[in-house]
């Protein structure tokens, strides 16, 4: 299956499974860029990366890539989407492009651009964890920028010339906070191999003063790489722009015709308007019975329609079990709503006998759901552990046929229900952050 197609039987069982009335694919935008917010990273260090300097010449109108030195200290931080960050130019990776064009003048400033390739020369495929040819869902390729771009020659004086990135995918937290990236929705296959090339070349597109004549910046690659290369895979989704349309990789959407997703003060605002009324979000990937996965979010419910029942929250399927966890609107007391883990889908409610907590629902809070394999899960909030459960104890999985899912989003079981989220993100292959 290509990225971003859901087959028709696929489409029914997550129907049945979420309780949907109207379900929308995740499209395919190459346009628009996001943001990202700081998140907490996995304490997952590598060894150090060997750097790519890329260096573009207006004169000559071209865009070199050569290696620079290993930089010291763990290679991964920040909130970065995958544990593999590299470099090292014609021996792990080579990045490959078309001659750099430039435009005319305009306000003092010029465009340079050239369109992008990658060809992966490891001995094993990057771009996904899940050992298939054409998985679902994809982890994609970043290449972002570690430091730069840097004026080095000007035609004349110019001691206040820059040079900026124009056309970044968006921004996230790889080695540093707040990098700039390109992005390839693609997996490349081993060294040698007919895939080992990127379908396509992205335009990269720099802004500087019409008097820089050279300029340089750094770059790393960020791509999952399959076992036994790597044993410990992450996701994050920030929040600040449309999960199926906009950030990167895609997130599929399950929406009833009337719920709607909108982007409010840079956060994810979900809100359905009727009773039954759902909106979905989730990413098909390679949770199993036996793997350890964690999932995460922060988010509040603004209004809950005063029912009392699962109304938004989190969930792992791995086609054997679903365990959900979700936060109702019903009144405690001092303001508190009850959460708890939920039968096969969020309108069948909690889980009888189940153990359950308490919260201020309309505050923002952080949700964790760490699955142990087949032994247990756990769910923690603002990081500590509230609610446990045997992984046996769970009901089975609506759509055993279909792949294995993670899901974030909201259902209204009465007239309507607002949901704000801060960030969503998952862990293959371990529990704990």
């Amino acid at each position: 299956m290509q990225p971003g197609v859901l087959s028709v039987r696929k489409f029914n069982a997550l129907i049945s499974l979420l309780g949907v009335s109207t379900a929308l694919a995740c499209g395919s935008d190459e346009t628009t860029a996001h943001t990202s917010s700081t998140l907490a990273p996995p304490d997952h260090p590598s060894a150090a990366a060997t750097r790519l300097r890329g260096t573009v010449d207006a004169v000559a109108g071209t865009l070199t890539f050569e290696p620079l030195p290993a930089s010291s200290g763990p290679a991964l931080a920040g909130g970065a989407p995958n544990a593999a960050i590299y470099g090292n130019q014609g021996v792990t990776i080579r990045i490959y492009n078309t001659p750099v064009v430039t435009s005319a003048p305009v306000a003092g400033k010029k465009t340079y651009s050239a369109n992008v390739g990658l060809r992966n020369l490891l001995s094993y495929r990057v771009g996904d964890e899940q050992g298939v040819t054409a998985p679902a869902d994809t982890m994609g390729i970043y290449v972002f920028v570690n430091s730069g771009p840097t004026v080095t020659g000007t035609s004349s004086s110019c001691p206040a010339c820059a040079v900026t990135v124009a056309n970044a995918r968006g921004i996230l937290d790889f080695n540093s906070t707040n990098q700039q990236y390109w992005f390839w929705t693609e997996i490349l296959g081993p060294a040698g191999s007919a895939s080992d090339t990127t379908l396509l070349r992205k335009p990269w597109v720099f802004q500087a003063d019409t008097a820089v004549t050279r300029f340089s910046f750094d770059v790393l690659v960020s791509a999952a790489w399959v076992p036994p290369n790597e044993s410990v895979w992450k996701l994050t989704y920030p929040g600040d722009s449309l999960p199926d349309t906009q950030a990167e990789p895609r997130w599929r959407k399950l929406a009833s015709a009337t719920a709607t997703p909108t982007i409010v003060g840079g956060n994810l605002t979900l809100t359905t308007t009727a009773s039954s009324d759902s909106l979905f979000y989730y990413r098909e990937d390679s949770v199993r019975t036996g793997t350890d996965a964690l999932l995460e979010g922060r988010f509040r419910l603004d209004n809950g329609g005063g029912r009392g029942k699962p109304q938004v929250g989190l969930a792992i399927d791995d086609s054997v079990k679903f365990i959900g966890v979700f936060v109702s609107d019903s009144s405690q007391s001092a303001g508190r709503a009850q959460v708890g883990f939920i039968k096969t889908s969020a309108g069948g409610g909690f889980l009888a006998g189940a153990p359950m907590d308490t919260v201020v629902a309309t505050n923002f809070h952080t949700y964790q759901l760490r699955k142990y394999k087949s032994d247990s899960v756990t769910v923690w909030i603002e990081g500590v552990r509230r609610l446990s459960l045997p992984y046996s104890s769970f009901p089975a999985s609506r759509a055993p046929a279909s792949p294995a899912a993670f899901i974030f989003g909201a259902r209204a079981p009465a007239s309507g229900n607002t949901s704000t989220w801060d960030y969503v993100l998952y862990q293959i292959g371990r529990a704990t952050p």
